[in-house]
């Protein structure tokens, strides 16, 4: 009789399942994935099915990344993040697996928490720069991964735990196999707590990425990267002004590639939204490839408002607009855009 029941659990289970890969495929909200990890988690404890362990690692990995991606879509470039779709195969699968699939190693059951950080940092290994990641310098990639993979384990259940687990096992792997990460990664820290690293950094390498493929800037890619970086993260940390604030002229930058510049947008009384509007249309007088608006928190009414005014009134073309995780001030959440000429 238990035996039964046991059978009608598990076909109940499996039709669950279906109609969840089902729902997946349409886009499952996050509440609905971390759910059916739990539900998994419950159920695998009191079992020793291993259908139900290997589907409760699965749920796992993918509830954690899922479910920042989830936000992660709103900062990075658009069709840019998809959820993360894990499935076990076996040496027949191995040899029919698609474009764009990839395998990764889950460890034994007693080494669950590797195998979600290193779910995650595979996760974004192979999603950033999805038409450019065979131009991006791979030191560069790396070291995006492991920042981006720190922020997703850093959002998740214990995350105190996950992340001194993640520092001793992927990330030291990585200094281990490159220690130059560590000139990109540090910055990479400062830019993201003042929401340049996925709102301007990210986008300049791609665009860098699409217009050197095929010339002879592209041997010095990573220098190009990387004395970018060093202006975004000079000019990051003194947009609070006083003493040390950046001067003017350092809005703007320059390579061999092509100039951007930066219009921070603030709603004070001797600041209205037409100043800030003349500002991009010298911006565009001036030659400016790229403008990047950024609104703080307390500001993002006001650049909405702004964004729409330089859409319709200057010559650039709106590109897309981006929600950050901190604006410049690091205060949660802001708002960015980016035109293009």
């Amino acid at each position: 009789m238990l035996e039964k029941i046991y059978q009608i659990a598990v076909i109940a289970i499996a039709v669950i399942g279906v109609s969840v890969t089902i729902l997946k495929f349409f886009g499952l909200s996050t509440k609905a994935i971390v759910w059916w990890k739990n539900l998994y988690e419950r159920l695998s404890k009191r079992s020793k099915s291993k259908f139900l362990k290997k589907k409760a690692i699965q749920h796992k990995i993918e509830a954690i990344v899922n479910s920042t991606v989830f936000d992660l879509q709103k900062e990075l470039p658009q069709k840019w993040v998809k959820k993360m779709h894990l499935k076990w195969v076996d040496q027949g699968s191995i040899n029919r697996l698609k474009s764009g699939q990839s395998i990764i190693r889950i460890e034994p059951d007693e080494r669950q928490d590797y195998n979600i950080i290193n779910g995650v940092y595979f996760y974004f290994h192979h999603s950033l720069f999805p038409q450019t990641y065979e131009v991006v310098p791979d030191r560069v990639m790396n070291s995006l991964s492991v920042k981006l993979s720190e922020r997703t384990i850093a959002n998740s259940e214990r995350a105190d735990f996950l992340l001194n687990t993640f520092k001793e096992t992927i990330l030291e792997r990585e200094i281990q196999n490159d220690s130059e990460i560590l000139e990109f990664y540090d910055p990479f820290v400062k830019l993201d707590n003042r929401g340049f690293l996925t709102g301007a950094l990210i986008r300049e390498i791609d665009s860098m990425s699409e217009k050197i493929r095929v010339k002879k800037e592209r041997t010095n890619f990573e220098e190009i990267i990387k004395n970018t970086m060093n202006h975004m993260t000079s000019f990051a940390e003194r947009v609070k002004g006083g003493k040390d604030a950046v001067s003017e002229i350092e809005w703007t930058y320059s390579n061999d590639i092509h100039t951007y510049r930066f219009l921070l947008c603030k709603s004070v009384r001797k600041m209205k939204v037409d100043a800030h509007l003349n500002r991009a249309i010298q911006a565009y007088d001036d030659g400016i490839d790229r403008l990047y608006i950024f609104g703080a928190n307390k500001d993002i009414p006001f650049t909405n408002k702004l964004i729409t005014r330089i859409t319709n009134r200057t010559k650039y073309k709106h590109e897309e607009t981006f929600g950050l995780d901190n604006d410049f001030h690091s205060n949660k959440k802001g708002l960015g855009a980016l035109f293009v000429k």
